[in-house]
């Protein structure tokens, strides 16, 4: 087991890498895929959550809280990262344009990849802290939290942005960039 904000950070530093070999043309591309796929989970959570809560009572035949909680989690962890992993591997929303040289395109492509690990890294961990860490049932996660770790919750994209309808905004303002080019 380690500090969460070890497993999470990690995350973010790998996608950030992820996007500083793709270009920020490609990356930008994937987040609007990002900025989607956190709409959509934060809209339909508040209506899907009793009904995936009642699923997993008769799945599992366990009134247990932890049990629950554990199968919301996953649920949403694996549609998120079953999304994230097709706008990874998969065709994505490619920016036209000349790419910069380097020192400006490598920055630009490290800062992308930096805002996409952040999603994504981010995302991952609040269903973890909404969900109260049913991961760590199974000893993949100490959820002692540090102080830095407690400060960081209160970061989450989820946690800054917390309406479903303020998450339209970055994706009408990248969206209407691309088709603008």
């Amino acid at each position: 087991m380690g500090l969460i904000e070890i497993y999470f950070g990690t995350i973010a530093i790998i996608i950030m890498l992820i996007g500083l070999a793709q270009g920020y043309a490609r990356e930008l591309g994937r987040t609007i895929i990002i900025h989607v796929a956190i709409f959509l989970l934060l809209y339909v959570e508040d209506r899907l959550s009793p009904i995936l809560s009642t699923i997993g009572r008769l799945i599992f035949s366990v009134e247990d809280l932890g049990t629950q909680q554990l199968f919301l989690s996953n649920f949403y962890l694996i549609i998120f990262v079953i999304t994230i992993f097709a706008g990874y591997a998969g065709r994505v929303i490619i920016f036209p344009g000349q790419e910069l040289s380097a020192p400006q395109g490598t920055i630009l492509s490290c800062l992308v990849g930096s805002i996409n690990g952040y999603l994504i890294a981010g995302s991952l961990w609040y269903y973890q802290h909404v969900y109260d860490y049913p991961l760590s049932t199974i000893g993949w996660i100490n959820t002692d939290l540090s102080p830095i770790a407690v400060e960081l919750v209160r970061f989450l994209p989820q946690n800054l942005m917390s309406s479903p309808t303020l998450w339209i905004i970055p994706i009408v303002v990248l969206l209407l960039l691309r088709v603008r080019g």
